[in-house]
């Protein structure tokens, strides 16, 4: 069921301010198959962006500095998101991602989370992206 499972390097940066949270899902995402790469503010993710491409970015709403939402919408301004999916997790009840933008609430369900990341990935490989 997992795309990694087919030997394809299936890149994700992971924009997570809480450590703990951070490495957690990292060794989460990681026991999947999944390449991880971690920050831990919306500019540190939006200079991995700048230099380096994913087929992911999972960001916290709530960041030090400027929030996850300020990270991509300046990085689709940019044009860093071409091919690129973008899921947003927040304990907050009233945030509203950017367009086409998938919203996780926490505490996160590991099950639906990894199945997100999956429905997530998956369009992408269809087109070889």
């Amino acid at each position: 069921m997992h795309p990694v499972r087919s030997g394809r390097n299936v890149k994700i940066l992971l924009v997570e301010d809480n450590e703990d949270i951070r490495e957690g899902l990292t060794d989460l995402l990681e026991s999947e198959g999944y390449s991880v790469s971690g920050s831990g503010t919306a500019e540190e993710g939006l200079a991995r962006l700048r230099s380096d491409s994913f087929h992911l970015v999972i960001t916290d709403y709530m960041l030090p500095g400027q929030n996850g939402d300020w990270m991509l919408e300046q990085a689709e301004r940019e044009h860093r998101l071409r091919g690129t999916s973008a899921l947003m997790i927040t304990a907050h009840p009233r945030v509203r991602p950017p367009e086409g933008v998938r919203l996780m609430h926490k505490p996160l369900d590991i099950d639906d989370f990894l199945r997100v990341v999956y429905e997530s990935i998956t369009p992408l490989r269809a087109v070889g992206g």
